[in-house]
């Protein structure tokens, strides 16, 4: 009898500790991922979806009481879980608001598409086909993708991005080059954190092929659009030339022309020689959430880079200037230790851009020799880029261009 009773509170011990353990297991997702107060019950449903964690396909938890394998694990059967009335009726809600092409929705149902729980796997496919846009109309198909890159955390929002990229490349040069800056200006809108792989070299391959038409069109001397048709004369200097028209208020430097009309060798300027001067403003946009720092040239993406930046979102949301560029520069440490350029503690690399700011100061962009630490927050606020890239972006980014600094959310 004694051994019964025993038995029964073990057994009632054993179930308690269960809903314990399964509550703190609930709870254990962040509340800032939490949907906020005063979204709809569907709006619910469809986080709780997204934010459920890995599912067919993830690696099971390893062994946690020491043992060693006798060999390898059965392979494990994903079960679907149940798709409940509410779940049904929150995916039926946002199917409506996503036939009628709602921004917000089609963004949501990429993050549902991207997402791997066993919970809305036997959804996703349903999703998925909603999302199909018909035809090869850019606009049409662009839109398609939502109002950040969730789509491009599922093999199937990147396939859907592909056929973008194609229908807007295949267009004329003008139009490509619209298209082209409007596609990759959209991937970089949303997170891509470092171990997104697919994502990333999804925006490396769009981006190589969109360069070819950027430096036909973009950087082509007889494209003066937005931009100023300038006649070399004797004497002339691309370094002459950018700082006459500096002296008007136009914001260019001897890199930025060279860039902009194809010229490798700066002293190979012709008499007669036609370059544009750009008038429409250079601006670089940093993406944290994507860490890409994406520079324009008015309305066209001229070039793109992956970055890191502050350490524990030290990098603030707001808009920089150039202010001074700095080649071979010394480094003043947080704690006030000054180091010379090249000196082993010296992180800095080669160059340093330094930003202006009415608040904020010490802001720059700049080398790193930690490589590593790119499409990271690492940093104690400025913008880290490899030897090349800063190199280049040094050379054309004018004193006096903005930098934007923006943190666009995607769901994940």
């Amino acid at each position: 009898m004694r051994q019964f009773i025993l038995g029964l509170i073990v057994a009632a011990l054993a179930w308690w500790g269960y809903g314990k353990w399964n509550g703190n297991t609930e709870g254990a997702v962040e509340a800032s991922q939490r949907p906020a107060p005063g979204v709809s019950a569907a709006d619910r449903v469809l986080d709780d979806m997204m934010l459920a964690g890995p599912g067919p396909g993830a690696a099971p938890a390893a062994a946690s009481n020491g043992a060693a394998s006798n060999g390898p694990a059965a392979p494990v059967v994903p079960v679907a879980a149940p798709v409940d009335d509410a779940t049904l009726a929150a995916i039926d809600s946002l199917l409506t608001r996503v036939a009628a092409r709602d921004a917000e929705a089609i963004g949501k149902a990429w993050s549902i598409v991207s997402a791997r729980s066993t919970a809305d796997a036997v959804l996703r496919r349903r999703v998925h086909e909603r999302l199909a846009t018909p035809g090869d109309d850019f606009a049409a198909m662009l839109a398609g993708l939502g109002p950040h890159n969730a789509f491009l955390h599922s093999a199937e929002g990147r396939a859907a991005a592909q056929k973008v990229l194609d229908v807007a490349l295949a267009q004329a040069d003008p139009e490509a080059a619209a298209a082209g800056t409007a596609l990759l200006t959209l991937c970089l809108r949303g997170r891509i954190d470092k171990g997104d792989t697919d994502a990333r070299a999804f925006v490396d391959q769009a981006y190589q092929r969109y360069r070819v038409v950027a430096d036909r069109w973009v950087c082509d001397p007889a494209n003066v659009t937005g931009a100023r048709s300038y006649t070399v004369v004797r004497g002339d200097s691309l370094a002459r030339i950018a700082q006459n028209f500096r002296k008007q208020g136009i914001k260019v430097e001897d890199g930025t022309l060279a860039i902009l009309n194809r010229i490798h060798n700066v002293n190979s300027l012709q008499v007669d020689q036609r370059i544009k001067v750009p008038v429409a403003p250079i601006v670089a946009v940093l993406e944290k959430r994507s860490f890409g720092l994406a520079v324009y040239v008015g309305d066209h993406l001229l070039r793109l880079y992956w970055v890191g930046h502050g350490a524990n979102d030290h990098t603030p949301v707001t808009e920089f200037s150039v202010v001074e560029k700095q080649a071979k520069p010394q480094w003043t440490a947080p704690d006030g230790n000054v180091y010379p350029y090249g000196h082993p503690q010296n992180i800095l690399g080669e160059y340093f851009i330094k930003f202006r700011h009415d608040t904020y100061t010490g802001f720059g962009a700049h080398g790193t020799p930690m490589p590593e630490t790119i499409c990271t927050q690492s940093s104690a606020g400025c913008i880290r880029m490899l030897k090349d890239d800063i190199a280049e972006l040094y050379r054309f980014l004018p004193r006096g261009a903005a930098v934007v600094v923006r943190a666009t959310e995607s769901i994940r």
